[in-house]
């Protein structure tokens, strides 16, 4: 059930920002650039660190949204670091 409700997140916000994968490869782009990096950070890295941020989050008060988006976030990131889509 936690997996259906998870699912319904995803395809729910790939409908209002668009493919995930394409975006956290986007996002690493320019994170590389800002920071002067020579190798792009890569998507599933991208998708590692929100997870971080959505973990601090849950240090001041709870909110269902942090947890269901780390979770979704690290879904992701294992499924592009795996070389595998569901976006």
């Amino acid at each position: 059930m936690q997996n259906e409700k998870l699912k319904k997140i995803r395809q729910a916000k790939e409908q209002i920002y668009g493919p995930f994968g394409s975006n956290m490869k986007n996002i690493g782009k320019i994170w590389t650039a800002l920071l002067g990096l020579d190798n792009d950070i890569p998507g599933y890295m991208v998708a590692n660190m929100y997870v971080a941020a959505k973990l601090i989050r849950t240090g001041t008060s709870f909110k269902q949204d942090n947890y269901d988006d780390a979770a979704n976030y690290l879904h992701q990131a294992e499924l592009m670091q795996k070389g595998k889509n569901e976006w």
